[in-house]
């Protein structure tokens, strides 16, 4: 019999496969559900490294595989290269019946092969000294973009932190539960508390299925970064000033906003994505607005109607590879495109703001042309706007700019700068 958790990391490799997104992975029993989600999460973060290692030995490399056979050689190579406590025998053996289950008996003589080579192999594989963007599964275009901002060492520690499997962070939902109370939550279910951080009212527990978590449905908690409640906590709200959070989906700085006391309005262009947000502030019981819009549309209702606006722009999500590994096959192409939207946004959301306001422009990126040189640009062409220096302990603020690196302290990759247009009445 086929283990479950590989059955279910196999049709979850497929669906990223075919859609270009990462498919939750459910099991009947919490342990395989686990093992399945880490087999597929390995994969995605690997998959460049994993085939560097296959193609050793296939003739023809895995471009002509069919694609489900390269699935399963992937998920099984990642099983013996990197899961010490799973046996690569089950691995191997699992991996062939997975072929003829799937209709492709044809390939699992050579299945067998290639993962028992594989297998033998391990230690060599693992040791060889390759270019640090195949070891670390990296397009190329990424890791000359980073060697040309920063030294080998510095870049390897950066891909090294990618490689991770992350915890969770919690932000304790204030409004309801204070951190100590959640702690003794956690305490009392037996779950570890792996850190805490008293500033930002959070806490670190192992990772695992959300929704298992104690309070989970009470709404005394949701799921998100230091770093990106970092880049609200310096915008510097207050109690009533009225806040629009523009590309808001999932939802975390919205409600990071509203327990700052701000009226917040959390808009996206995507329906799909409101609906996640409203799902999520019904379960925390907050009375957040939403509003389906797009931000690089100019809507003169919403002119100068803001004491502050949130743009946390689309992105590479290059800081965030290690939650997001499917991001890792973006294209340079796709950066370019990206980088337009976020000229689009910044200047269009600009107009939202009441002179004397805040525009906060964050993104989930590690590249200085989405964050520094963004904002240098939009300043040099808006000069109703200045930059306004921010500091935060535990945060690197350069040039007054707030910055995050994975390697560091464990948050992840991103960056947020504060922008104030200027009040002409004074």
């Amino acid at each position: 019999m086929i283990a479950p958790a590989r059955t279910a990391a196999l049709k979850a490799l497929e669906g990223c496969r075919k859609t270009g997104e990462a498919v939750s992975v459910r099991c009947d029993r919490l342990d395989d559900s686990r093992l399945a989600e880490r087999i597929t999460h390995g994969v995605l973060q690997n998959e460049r490294f994993l085939d560097h290692c296959l193609s050793r030995f296939l003739s023809g490399g895995t471009a002509k595989l069919h694609p489900k056979v390269l699935d399963i050689l992937r998920m099984s190579a990642f099983q013996i290269l990197f899961l010490d406590r799973v046996p690569a025998s089950a691995a191997v053996n699992d991996a062939v019946q997975l072929c003829r289950k799937g209709r492709l008996a044809y390939a699992s003589g050579m299945v067998n092969a290639v993962l028992r080579r594989l297998s033998e192999q391990k230690a060599e594989l693992l040791q060889e000294n390759i270019d640090p963007a195949v070891r670390y599964s990296c397009p190329d275009w990424l890791t000359d973009r980073l060697l040309a901002e920063h030294d080998a060492e510095f870049v390897r520690a950066f891909l090294e932190a990618g490689q991770t499997v992350p915890d969770l962070r919690l932000q304790i939902n204030t409004a309801r539960c204070t951190t100590e109370e959640y702690r003794r939550m956690l305490k009392d279910s037996g779950i570890p508390c792996l850190s805490f951080n008293e500033a930002f009212a959070s806490v670190l527990v192992p990772t695992g299925p959300v929704e298992e978590l104690p309070g989970y449905r009470e709404g005394l908690f949701y799921v998100q970064d230091d770093a990106a409640k970092a880049s609200v906590r310096i915008a510097g709200l207050r109690s009533g000033m009225k806040v629009l959070d523009a590309c808001a989906a999932p939802g975390g700085k919205s409600i990071s906003a509203s327990l700052e006391g701000a009226e917040v309005l959390s808009a996206d262009v995507s329906g799909k994505r409101l609906a996640r947000c409203r799902e999520n502030y019904k379960r925390l019981r907050m009375d957040i607005p939403v509003r389906q819009m797009d931000a690089t549309v100019f809507d003169p209702a919403c002119r100068e109607m803001y004491d502050a606006v949130i743009a946390d722009v689309p992105c590479s999500g290059t800081g965030v590879m290690r939650k997001h590994p499917e991001i890792r096959r973006r294209t340079e192409a796709e950066l370019q495109q990206l980088k337009e939207v976020q000229k689009q946004i910044l200047y269009n959301l600009s107009r939202y703001v009441r002179p004397g306001g805040t525009l906060l422009y964050s993104t989930c990126s590690v590249l200085p042309e989405e964050d520094e040189e963004q904002v240098a640009a939009f300043l040099r062409n808006h000069r109703e706007y200045r930059l306004a220096p921010v500091a935060l302990e535990g945060f690197q603020c350069p040039g007054g700019m707030l910055r995050s690196w994975p390697q560091d302290h464990g948050n992840d990759g991103f960056f947020a700068a504060k922008l104030v247009k200027q009040d002409s009445s004074i």
